[in-house]
């Protein structure tokens, strides 16, 4: 028995024309005499087609007592013969089972099979030291060097296969025939081999692990050898083991693209061949590169260059000229193949070898199709994958059908995968975090005049979950609003119009993103306006809901979640897009930036599959119609990134930030839920409570329970990711359409999916409900609300004990199919019915014949493909009937078929076929039916996520360092009450002792606003003193508090904040031409244009970029605006410690430092001690020199600048003349003002340029003139 039928392993017996000459022009076809000729050359015993063409080996012919085998063999090469198929196919053994003593061997075309060495027949091949080659396609006639039990001997090998076996699916033509004649003799004897699928195999016991396999007999070349194209013959038949490439290609560090003569030979056939590729590059439609419109991602091919190329070329071509911003994966039968300039980027960015050749050419098998399309995609490639949708012998009945010549299969786009298109799940599974893609578009009015308010409509996808944002919004003229949306979604696609966006629009995208990849759509074209969306979305639905209704009665019999859409009816469509289009001029934008996405979708082919089940969500800021959301705390673009919320300015990662300290949760789904949360906490303050009623009922003595419930979820799989991909699959398009040609099995896949998606809404039902036992011991509504089966808990067992009852799950995930059960699939039991009638039938018959013969041991067998044959004893054969047909026989026996028995067993075939085509569409029908209760199904996994995330909020404050208490959120009962924050023991909820070396962290009392107290503190200290870090502390807990968790401080206050500013750092932003000082003041003017009575401000050492006079002034203002205009509560640090003078008896505003200790160093240095607590009062100075004694400065420098430093404090000394002008009288005063503007009139008048007045004197004047002020 071959193992080829026994465990479907692939035997690559089917013959297919080498690749590598995929670009050589069709010209002759080989002939079968010297196919012939080449055979009997070749005298080896082992890979001829049939017994009847083999020698046997003297060595093979003697028998062998069996050996045993362990971990010594290892690594090693190995022959391992296949009796049926009469082939020896070589690999390397790569492991060994202690358990069942068997070793797992991996052939060289990457499958794998566990064998018994002892019971097989194999082989060990001998290996050389040699330099690394890579792998080379079998040629007519070579030899390898074999130990056979110990024996060396030199063996040959023929070609594989015979001159009848059929071609492979990727047989498009006679490849590569070309005049040259030895080029010729290569594509004749070089053949690449690619597996044989069969109805009957049986699934082979192989793994993924994500490594790319290596190609059986593929011609590759070498990286360090990369020479002449043309195949040299030898005179010797000795062909060296093949290595094992992949292994020794990490070892040697196989990275470059092309080396050596290779690339040499590549630039001057290019330049050659592929001139039209330089400088008279033009598009489709022959425009060059600086003309108008023109369009990079097309290429114009020249007439010449055509008719040189054969079909197979034209075909590469097209596709490629039509798509020159893409990476082709051009399917070739069971490989996906890279030509030309995209064999480049396989061999660069995947490590893929080149094959041997005069173009590049690079490839992979299809089962590492996930892992290679994601590399590049994120890498930020475009990957086009052209997959098959015709097998030769389709090819072949078309040709004869309309009479056409061509020779080569039919391909199709079926996919355009790119970092925001990601969907499948080996592609996903190492990251959570969502992968958005961002639509933007502007109101035109908006380019034409830039000083009006801008209107932005945004459309954000996240096609792994099918979650669709949509939002129209104004925003001002520095793009705030956009900039923050940017910030919390880092989107890693941009999919704009061209030029339509405003020059500020462009630069907020480029400062705000982290290198996404950027679409330019044509409007209206591409980027579809509103009206074009609306008609688009109406036909989708229309299409989902005609397919539901016109659904098989005998597979819908569980109601659907979804009304049925009529014409014009916008009562169906999702609220939010039902409300968007019924919203006029005020969804426009929106509309217009969701049609952008789906045309871009649509050439994906995932338009439909995604909008049909999606989750659709308004932004915030989008108040459209009847739909109100909820309030929440801002946080904008200067927040996100200055308090590290989800990425820290080290290296951009989330290690140190919030988001890492409070991340606990164990689902994928519920990790992207916290971070919806912490980018907008809420403010309502009777929704805070309610959240942190439900954390709170999560600890203490129900932890235990919470913890349980933790651990189940842990065998989830990312469940919102899973329904996504059940609820696409239900449509057949892309990759899964029913035309593509696949040779993995992509059902089986599909329908492990499926199940796997059972079991974990079985799975969540079932925690959900565990959990549910907490309700008699807590009062928090929102549990109960989420808990409660029929409210926040869907109610489906009813569902899932209908797909429970409908099919074996367990038996249908290992077996690959499902087999339904009694009941559930009318047209599946008609056709087992009619098999029961006929196999009864047939069973009578028998009855009726050995009563007819008289033999009771008359029975039916099996031969082969031959079925229900009658074997009657040799005894018996004078009594046989006339119309008894023999067909077979054996020593005693004869077997017969009869004219009933030929009628039943079509009539037999006939249902079985039936039945088989109804296996095959059940899976279809089963999901169809599961996809009608998709909004129970996303609420199933929303409550799940929700708890995930209560849970870990609840367990977060045992990682915070010291107590941690429940904030006490305030409600303002009046307008006039002043705004409240006030902590005892306020510490740090992401630093640690352990994190800064030596000491502790120090926690302080902090109280800003409410009764008695000022709502603004102006804070100084030494450098290094703890002023930037006390600032975040209070920003980052007024966040805590209003996220519901709990604060690390033993008693917390806060009146509810409804946005926070922090203008904190020193940065520039070149790419959009920002400095330091610009990038300051435009953060600190957002601040002054949205702050209110209920904002949180933070500024840290505001005016730092520019001189110290100008600097000041604004800094004084600035604290001016919020101290008087704004009331809101806030913190402002500052090296300016004449402000503190300006202030200090001022009650609006509490002077504050962060204590320190000084003494005398080396040198006469000041040493400073940091205390890091915050101490009422104004610190003398900065203790600057003491950070350049840290900063390690020759002592030479800092006792200069030490001088320096004593020089300019005597000379501009903050007490010399304010202290004593602030002590006189206001008459005295007066008068000192009026002096000092006379001095400086005259001043002016005596110089031609005010550059000479002193700006000293100046500022001296305007301090007196505000104290002046304040003392009237």
């Amino acid at each position: 028995m071959s193992r080829r039928r026994s465990n479907g392993h692939s035997p690559l017996i089917n013959q297919q024309r080498q690749i590598t000459s995929f670009f050589s022009k069709t010209t002759s076809s080989p002939s079968p005499i010297s196919s012939k000729s080449k055979q009997t050359q070749n005298p080896n015993p082992c890979p001829g087609p049939s017994p009847s063409h083999t020698t046997p080996s003297p060595l093979q012919s003697k028998p062998k007592p069996k050996k045993s085998h362990g971990q010594e063999v290892v690594g090693k090469r190995i022959r391992v013969y296949w009796p049926l198929d009469n082939i020896w196919y070589e690999g390397y053994v790569k492991l060994f089972s202690k358990d069942n003593g068997k070793h797992l061997v991996q052939y060289d075309d990457a499958e794998e099979e566990l064998l018994d060495l002892g019971e097989e027949k194999i082989e060990w091949v001998q290996e050389t030291v040699k330099t690394l080659k890579r792998l080379r396609r079998g040629p007519l006639s070579t030899s390898n060097e074999v130990v056979v039990d110990g024996h060396v001997v030199m063996e040959d090998e023929d070609k594989e296969g015979s001159n009848d076996v059929a071609d492979d699916d990727s047989s498009d033509e006679d490849w590569g025939k070309s005049g040259d004649k030895d080029l010729v003799a290569e594509e004749e004897e070089e053949l690449m081999e690619l597996e044989d699928e069969e109805d009957d195999e049986v699934p082979t016991t192989s793994t993924n692990k994500g490594k790319r396999g290596l190609r059986s007999k593929r011609k590759l070349k070498g990286g360090g050898n990369l020479g002449s194209a043309k195949k040299t013959k030898c005179d010797k038949d000795v062909m060296e083991p093949t290595p094992n490439v992949e292994s020794m290609k990490v070892a040697n560090g196989m990275n470059t693209v092309v080396s050596g003569d290779a690339s040499a030979r590549f630039i001057v056939r290019e330049a050659e061949k592929l001139h039209f590729l330089g400088e008279v590059r033009r598009d489709a439609k022959k425009r060059f590169p600086g003309d108008a419109n023109y369009d990079p991602r097309t290429l114009y091919l020249p007439p010449d260059f055509l008719k040189s190329l054969s079909g197979g070329q034209r075909q590469w071509w097209e596709f490629k000229s039509k798509h020159m911003d893409k990476v082709l994966f051009f399917k070739m039968g069971k490989f996906y193949e890279l030509f030309e300039m995209d064999a480049h980027i396989g061999a660069k960015e995947l490590g893929l070898q080149y094959m041997k050749g005069e173009q590049p050419h690079c490839g992979f098998p299809e089962k590492n199709f996930s892992m290679n399309v994601e590399k590049l995609a994120r890498k930020g490639y475009r990957v086009l994958v052209i997959e098959q949708t015709e097998t030769p012998e389709q090819m072949e009945l078309r040709r004869k059908e309309d009479g056409s010549k061509d020779k080569v299969v039919k391909r199709e786009i079926c996919a355009v995968v790119t970092k925001g298109t990601l969907t499948e799940g080996e592609m996903l599974s190492a990251n959570p975090d969502a992968s958005y893609l961002m639509a933007v578009t502007e109101n035109s009015q908006n380019v034409a005049n830039q000083n009006t308010e801008r209107i932005f409509g945004v459309c954000v996808v996240d096609v792994a979950t099918s979650r669709v944002i949509l939002g129209q919004f104004g925003d001002d003229l520095e793009c705030s609003a956009l900039s923050c949306l940017l910030s919390e979604l880092r989107p890693v696609e941009i999919i704009k119009p061209v030029k339509l966006l405003g020059p500020e629009t462009e630069k907020v995208l480029l400062r705000h993103t982290r290198s996404p990849l950027v679409n330019e759509l044509v409007p209206l074209l591409e980027f579809w306006d509103a009206e074009r969306t609306a008609q688009e979305i109406r036909r989708i639905y229309r299409c989902t809901v005609d397919q539901l209704v016109s659904g098989s009665p005998k597979t819908s019999n569980l109601h659907s979640d979804d009304s049925h859409l009529e014409e014009d009816d916008l009562g169906c469509l999702p609220d939010v897009l039902s409300e968007l289009m019924r919203t006029g001029e005020n969804g426009i934008c929106a509309l217009s930036a969701l049609g952008g996405v789906l045309f871009y979708l649509k050439q994906a082919f995932l338009d439909e599959t995604l909008l049909r089940f999606a989750k659709f969500e308004l932004l915030p800021s989008s108040g459209f119609g009847d739909i109100v959301s909820k309030p929440y705390m801002v946080l904008d673009s200067a927040a996100l990134e200055n308090l590290e919320i989800f990425e820290n300015s080290r290296n951009g990662d989330s290690s140190g930030t919030i988001y890492a300290q409070l991340n606990h949760c164990v689902t994928g789904f519920g990790k992207r839920l916290l971070k919806t949360w912490l980018a907008r906490p809420l403010y309502h303050v009777e929704l805070i409570k309610e959240r942190q009623d439900a954390v709170a009922s999560l600890q203490g003595v129900n932890l235990p329970y919470a913890l349980e419930f933790r651990k189940a979820m842990t065998r989830l799989p990312d469940m919102e990711r899973l329904l996504a991909r059940v609820f696409s699959s239900s449509k057949a398009c892309g990759r899964n359409a029913n035309k593509v040609v696949l040779y993995e099995d992509a059902a089986k896949k599909q329908l492990q999916e499926f199940i796997s998606a059972l079991h974990g809404c079985e799975l969540m039902v079932q925690i959900c409900c565990s959990l549910g036992v907490i309700l008699e011991h807590v009062e928090s509504r929102q549990l109960h609300h989420l808990l409660t089966p029929g409210q926040g808990l869907p109610d489906v067992n009813s569902i899932l004990k209908h797909f429970k009852d409908a099919f074996d799950w367990v038996q249908a995930n290992s077996s690959g199919r499902i087999i339904p059960h009694e009941g559930v699939d009318i047209e599946y039991d008609s056709s087992c019915e009619k098999v029961k009638e006929i196999e009864s039938h047939l069973t009578k018959y028998l009855q009726e014949q050995r009563r007819l013969l008289g033999n009771k041991s008359i029975t039916y067998a099996t031969v082969g493909k031959d079925s229900y044959l009658l074997e009657v004893p040799e005894s018996l054969r004078g009594s046989i009937p006339r119309d008894y047909e023999l067909c077979s026989s054996k020593k005693g026996i004869f077997r017969y078929w009869t004219p009933n028995i030929k009628k039943s067993l079509t009539e037999l075939s006939e249902a079985e076929t039936g039945k088989e085509s109804s296996l095959k569409s059940i899976l279809h029908r089963l999901i169809g039916q599961f996809c009608e209760h998709h909004l129970k199904w996303r609420q199933l996994v929303s409550v799940t996520a929700e708890l995930d995330v209560l849970i870990s909020l609840a367990i977060a404050s045992d990682y915070f360092e010291g107590p941690s208490c429940r904030p006490v959120i305030m409600s303002s009962s009046c307008t006039n009450e002043v705004p409240h924050f006030s902590a005892k023991s306020l510490g740090h909820p992401v630093l640690k002792s352990d994190s800064l070396g030596k000491g502790t962290f120090v926690s302080n009392d902090i109280t800003i606003g409410g009764s008695g107290h000022a709502s603004f503190i102006l804070l100084t200290g030494p450098n290094m003193g703890g002023k930037s870090t006390l600032l975040r502390q209070v920003c980052l807990a007024a966040i805590l508090a209003q996220l519901g968790a709990d604060v690390p401080a033993e008693s917390f206050e806060l009146s509810p904040v409804d946005r926070i500013f922090v203008r904190m750092g020193a940065r520039d932003h070149i790419m959009v031409g920002q400095s330091t000082f610009l990038t300051e003041l435009s953060e600190t003017a957002t601040m002054l244009s949205y702050s209110t009575r209920n904002s949180l401000v933070a500024l840290d050492e505001l005016g730092r970029g520019t001189s110290t006079s100008d600097g000041q002034a604004i800094a004084e203002s600035v604290l001016e605006h919020f101290v008087y205009k704004v009331q809101c509560r806030g913190m402002f640090s500052t090296h300016y410690h004449r402000l503190a003078v300006d202030y200090q008896n001022n009650p609006e505003v509490s002077l504050c430092h962060m204590a320190c200790q000084v003494g005398n160093g080396d040198g006469g240095v000041e040493e400073v001690t940091f205390l890091y607590r915050l101490t009422p009062g104004a610190c003398p100075k900065s203790y600057g020199v003491n950070i350049a004694r840290l900063a390690g400065l020759p002592i030479s420098v800092l006792q200069k600048a030490a001088a320096k430093s004593r020089e300019f404090e005597a000379t501009y000394g903050k007490h010399r003349k304010a202290d004593s002008f602030f002590f006189q009288s206001p008459v005295d005063n007066m008068v000192s003002c009026i002096q000092g503007l006379i001095s400086a009139v005259e001043k002016w008048t005596s110089h031609e340029s005010a550059k000479s007045i002193d700006i000293d004197s100046l500022t001296e004047v305007w301090h007196r003139a505000r104290i002046l002020e304040q003392q009237s």
